[in-house]
């Protein structure tokens, strides 16, 4: 089965960095911006600009998402988006326009009064409306003042694109899965499709019913440097683990989540999450539509002669060119569909279909020990 080629958008800005991540020696080939792909919509991302309070101007900062029926549009001081927002208000797009209307803003972190029918909060107007790339409006009451952002450009992973190099195990490059089979029944074909534009399409359904197929490789591991490409579709209407879920099972164990978790925290359950484990040490994960990158150096547990183990796991990820997690033990499985959760010194990687048509490319692994 082969998917019709989508077309992408151009994205506004691509910045490339000669670096390998991992010390992977990997090579780096010119982008372009279908290489990296499109925002899913005028709106979501980063803005930053300034906010003019009683005649001074100070740097102001903005995170809009698509969420529920609506745009939440988190407002901070701070760049760093894990910062608590000063407050949080929701946007509708009205005439082609995302438009703020006037809305009252609850802030949180200034609690007035507490009575017994609650807590009484500052609260502020919010006023405004994205037109011609730019952000502005103003807010009255607690905070005061009027305010103009522009949209930030995502940078492109500086391992996006790279070749797999002459040492590395190729597990798909866009030509076949030969190196796959269906995780659950490794007879059954494997319903995952590859486009005319080589990309491989996670697939919910056979035949029109659902029908989930987690896939994983025919040849196990034990230690290894993955390096692995992946876009989220976009689902905007969808909360929690329904955003464009999916994952990768190291030796079958271990998931490092995939999600569409940007403008959120980024929980152990979230995109670059280490699944019940561990949370990122930083929120890196990209919106839909564009293409992502994880480079991760994975250490199998340790066992002596009688099978006691004698060594946790180890972990380190970058997510999008950024390290997340560095060294980390894993003290146990975080998942048991693949030898029934038991940990092993080896194992396949496994690709999960969650019921999200997540897409990957150019997965490759480095100095593998097989077993």
């Amino acid at each position: 089965m082969i998917r019709e080629k989508r077309k992408l958008n151009p994205v506004l800005k691509l910045t490339l960095k000669a670096l390998c991540v991992l010390s992977l020696s990997c090579v780096q080939t010119p982008l372009t911006a279908a290489d990296f792909g499109a925002l899913p919509d005028p709106y979501t991302g980063n803005w930053e600009g300034t906010r003019s309070i009683e005649g001074r101007s100070e740097a102001y900062y903005a995170t809009i998402i698509r969420y529920k029926q609506g745009y939440e549009v988190s407002f901070r001081s701070d760049p760093n988006p894990r910062t608590k927002p000063e407050v949080v208000v929701m946007a509708t797009v009205e005439g082609g326009e995302l438009v703020l209307p006037p809305t009252l803003g609850l802030e949180r972190s200034k609690v007035l009064e507490v009575q017994d029918d609650g807590v009484l909060v500052k609260a502020s107007v919010w006023q405004g409306q994205i037109s011609d790339h730019r952000f502005s409006g103003t807010s009255r009451g607690s905070l005061n003042g009027p305010f103009s952002m522009e949209r930030q450009a995502f940078e492109a992973s500086p391992t996006l694109g790279e070749k797999a190099p002459s040492d590395a195990v190729v597990l798909f490059d866009g030509s076949n899965l030969d190196a796959w089979e269906s995780s659950k029944a490794p007879g059954d074909e494997i319903q995952w499709l590859i486009g005319n534009d080589r990309l491989l399409e996670v697939v919910s359904k056979l035949d029109g019913q659902k029908r989930k197929q987690d896939i994983r490789t025919k040849a196990l591991f034990r230690d290894y440097k993955l390096h692995l490409e992946f876009k989220l579709p976009y689902k905007p209407t969808a909360t929690g683990q329904g955003r464009a879920n999916s994952g990768i099972f190291h030796l079958g164990l271990y998931e490092t989540q995939i999600l569409d978790s940007f403008g959120l925290w980024g929980r152990d359950n979230e995109c670059g999450g280490i699944y019940k484990i561990r949370e990122p040490d930083s929120n890196e994960g990209y919106p839909p539509g564009l293409w992502q990158t994880y480079d991760i150096e994975m250490k199998a547990p340790r066992f002596d002669a009688s099978g006691k183990k004698v060594a946790n796991a180890r972990i380190t990820v970058f997510l999008n060119g950024k390290l997340i997690h560095d060294a980390v033990e894993l003290p146990n499985s975080t998942w048991g569909g693949y030898n029934k959760g038991k940990e092993s010194s080896s194992g396949p990687i496994i690709l999960q279909d969650h019921g999200n048509p997540v897409q990957y490319r150019n997965i490759w692994i480095r100095n593998p020990s097989e077993n």
